[in-house]
C-alpha cells in the first residue's frame, strides 16, 4: 500500500479523486470476477448490514485520505490516517466496554511518538486540510472495529469487493456533481475538485499497476482484522510509514533525517510491545 500511494502523484496532475477511485474499482472488480471461476469465493455477503457500514467507513476513510496526497507527502497523510490505534483504543471504551491493558497502551503511545517524529510537525505550516487524514483514521479505526467484531465469517473476497464497488459509486457520484455544478478546484485542491476527462493510456496504465497492488493490499488487510484482534492488528499498521518512506525515496529520491529514522525506530519498537502483549495474552495449553 506504500508503494501504491506513493504513485498516486504520477496521475494526480491528469485525473481527478473521484474518477481516479472508479476507474481503480472498475479494475478491481474485473480482476475479482475474472479470478472467481477459478477460486471459487463467495462474494455474496452472509449479513449485509455490517457488510454496508463495514464498507461505508473505510471508503469515507479512503476518500478522505486519498484527498490530500497531491498536496501532502504520503508519511504526512498516512500519520494523520494511522491515528486509528488511538480511535480504536478509545471506541472500544466507549461502545464495547473493553479496557486495553498497559502494554497496548503504552505501544499506541510510542507509535503515536514515532509517527510526530516521522513529521515534525510545524505550527506555522498547519493547514486546516491536515485534519481530514485524522478523521480518516476516526472513520479507519470504526471500519477496523466493525470487521473484528462482526465480519469475521465473511469471505475477504466479499469485504474487498464490497470496499472497491462502494469507494468507485461514491468517486463516479462526486466526479459526476463537480462537472454538473462546473466546479473548478485550484493548487491544492485540484486533484479534490476535478470533474470527469478522458484518461489517456498512461493514467490508464499506472492506474492498472495501483489496482494490482491495492487490491492485494486490501485483501490482507481485511484477512489480518478478520484473523486478530483489533488494537493488536492496528498497531502494525504503523509500518506503512516504513513502506510509504522508502518507496517515496527509491521513486522521488526523499531522505531520512535523523527524526524520521527515531520514529521509525519507534514505530517498530511499537509493533514488537504489541506482539509481546498478545502473547503474553494467550491461554497456556
Amino acid at each position: 500500500m506504500g508503494l501504491s500511494d506513493n504513485l498516486v502523484r504520477l496521475v494526480s496532475d491528469q485525473v481527478g479523486l473521484g474518477q481516479y477511485h472508479f476507474l481503480r474499482s472498475a479494475m478491481s472488480t474485473a480482476i475479482f470476477l475474472c479470478l472467481r471461476p477459478f477460486l471459487h469465493f463467495q462474494l455474496a455477503p452472509i449479513n449485509w448490514q455490517p457488510v454496508f457500514w463495514r464498507t461505508l467507513c473505510l471508503s469515507l476513510s479512503m476518500t478522505l485520505f486519498f484527498s490530500v496526497l497531491s498536496f501532502l507527502p504520503v508519511a504526512l497523510a498516512g500519520a494523520g490516517l494511522f491515528t486509528s490505534p488511538v480511535f480504536v483504543l478509545l471506541f472500544s471504551f466507549l461502545f464495547f466496554g473493553v479496557r486495553p491493558g498497559w502494554r497496548r497502551i503504552v505501544a499506541v503511545i510510542c507509535g503515536s511518538l514515532g509517527v510526530f517524529l516521522v513529521l515534525r510537525p510545524d505550527a506555522q505550516s498547519f493547514h486546516l486540510l491536515q485534519l481530514l487524514p485524522i478523521l480518516a483514521g476516526a472513520f479507519y479505526a470504526g471500519a477496523s472495529l466493525i470487521t473484528r467484531r462482526y465480519c469475521v465469517s465473511e469471505s475477504p473476497y466479499t469485504l474487498s469487493l464490497a470496499y472497491f464497488v462502494m469507494i468507485g459509486v461514491i468517486g463516479l457520484f462526486g466526479a459526476s456533481i463537480i462537472d454538473f455544478l462546473g466546479i473548478q478546484g485550484q493548487d491544492e485542491t485540484s486533484f479534490l475538485l476535478r470533474g470527469l476527462i478522458w484518461p489517456t493510456a498512461s493514467v490508464l496504465g499506472w492506474i492498472a499497476v495501483m489496482t494490482l497492488l491495492s487490491v492485494a493490499g486490501i485483501f490482507m488487510i481485511t484477512k489480518a482484522y478478520q484473523m486478530a484482534e483489533t488494537s493488536y492488528m492496528s498497531i502494525f499498521e504503523y509500518s506503512y510509514l516504513i513502506s510509504a518512506g522508502v518507496a517515496g525515496w527509491l521513486l522521488w529520491g526523499s531522505v531520512f533525517g535523523m527524526g524520521e529514522v527515531a520514529g521509525m525506530g519507534l514505530i517498530i519498537a511499537a509493533g514488537i510491545m504489541a506482539a509481546f502483549s498478545a502473547g503474553q495474552q494467550r491461554p497456556k495449553c
